[in-house]
């Protein structure tokens, strides 16, 4: 009998050890969890405050984005309104001023890839020309534009402006208006 009770007493040691109080799995991955959803949750809230900063930022620059053009445009105009104010001066230097101002605004316009396109001895293209009027018998081939109301204009590869033009037409064609 007292191996039996030995035992029982190894049996009951096993079973004591066991119901000790131990940190266990499920207690681990109970705290594992609750710091992966606090992490989460944080992750989360840091996403949605960067989401509406880039929108804020992206609402920003949209609102501005021409700034800088208009800055360089204000500049052309500066000169315009100086050269309104010599309008009395002597018809040489005032055509010297307004080439000058041409010049500038070309090339404020070139800095921002706004181009235009001179189209006097080109073909006629429909996808970047409107035909105004058509002249017959003139030295052009016909098809080919003879005259230039408005350049056609480019930002950066996109037309953003059809040109008006003058077309030459063949001389049985002179009925015919664009």
């Amino acid at each position: 009998m007292e191996d039996k009770a030995e035992e029982n007493q190894v049996f009951d040691e096993d079973a004591a050890v066991n119901e000790q109080p131990q940190i266990t799995d499920v207690e681990v991955l109970t705290k594992d969890l609750a710091e992966a959803k606090d992490r989460y949750i944080r992750l989360m809230a840091d996403f949605e405050n960067f989401k509406k900063r880039a929108l804020k930022e992206q609402s920003e620059l949209l609102k501005y984005q021409g700034e800088r053009l208009v800055v360089d445009l204000l500049e052309v105009l500066d000169n315009l309104e100086l050269a309104l104010t010599y309008s009395s001066a002597e018809y040489e230097k005032l055509k010297a001023g307004l080439d000058m101002i041409h010049k500038i605004f070309v090339e404020r316009l070139g800095r921002w890839e706004i181009r235009g396109e001179a189209s006097v001895g080109a073909e006629f293209d429909p996808k970047k020309h409107a035909a105004i009027s058509r002249v017959p018998g003139s030295d052009a081939k016909p098809g080919t534009v003879v005259g230039e109301l408005k350049k056609p204009y480019f930002y950066k590869d996109k037309l953003i402006r059809v040109g008006e033009v003058v077309v030459a037409a063949s001389v049985e064609g002179t009925q015919s208006q664009a």
